[in-house]
């Protein structure tokens, strides 16, 4: 995957996370991370294997895969959260 792919999801992922109004600081696992990129993870040697060439995935596929509610006119993935 690209780093502009990886780093968007990343992105993506502290926005969402940041949506909590109090939090100045998220914590991202490794197993988190490497699977929001389509990775395998092994918690054993802390690495993630990608498969050769993911197929490309759209916007309505990466939000449903967080959960939430894809919104096409608004370009907008709606994902609740989890942490109350």
């Amino acid at each position: 995957m690209t780093s502009h792919r990886m780093r968007a999801t990343l992105v993506v992922l502290v926005a969402l996370a940041g949506l909590s109004g109090c939090a100045s600081q998220v914590r991202l696992s490794g197993k988190t991370m490497c699977e929001a990129h389509g990775g395998s993870y092994a918690s054993q040697t802390k690495q993630c294997s990608y498969p050769a060439q993911p197929p490309p995935r759209t916007a309505l596929q990466i939000c449903q895969m967080h959960g939430g509610e894809w919104d096409d006119v608004s370009d907008t993935c709606a994902v609740n959260d989890r942490t109350k």
